[in-house]
C-alpha cells in the first residue's frame, strides 16, 4: 500500500519536516527512538552518579573497569561485525526478492489452455 505524503510536504512549516519524519510509516527515526532515548537515559544517570555520587576512589576503579573494557574493544574488528550485517541485510533482500510473485507459472499454465498459434 502506497500512502502519499505531498500535501504535508507542500503545507510543511519550518517544524512540520519534523512532524512529516515522525509521520513517515517506514521512517528510520522512528525505528531507532526508542533505543536512542535508551542510550541518553542511560548515559545520563551514568554520568550523573559518576559525578555526583562516587567517591574518589569509586571513580578511579570506574575508570579502570573502563579501561578494561576499553582494551578489549579493538579485539573484534569493525569490519567483521559489519561483515555479519551486510551478510544479513544482503540475505533479508534475497528473501523479499524470492517473495515476488512472477507472472511466469500463471502464464505458462494459461498458454496450455489457449488454442492456437499467436
Amino acid at each position: 500500500m502506497t500512502i502519499s505524503y505531498q500535501r504535508d510536504v507542500a503545507s510543511s512549516t519550518a517544524g512540520g519536516f519534523t512532524r512529516l519524519l515522525f509521520k513517515w510509516k517506514g521512517s528510520l527515526y522512528k525505528l531507532i527512538c526508542r533505543e536512542l532515548l535508551l542510550f541518553l537515559v542511560v548515559y545520563t544517570i551514568l554520568g550523573v552518579i559518576y559525578r555526583k555520587c562516587m567517591t574518589l576512589e569509586q571513580k578511579s576503579l570506574f575508570e579502570s573497569v573502563v579501561k578494561y573494557f576499553d582494551a578489549f574493544l579493538n579485539m573484534i574488528p569493525l569490519s567483521f561485525v559489519l561483515g555479519f550485517y551486510v551478510s544479513y541485510v544482503a540475505s533479508r533482500w534475497w528473501q523479499q526478492f524470492l517473495a515476488i510473485p512472477w507472472p511466469d507459472k500463471l502464464f505458462h499454465s494459461i498458454a496450455c489452455y489457449v488454442e492456437g498459434f499467436d
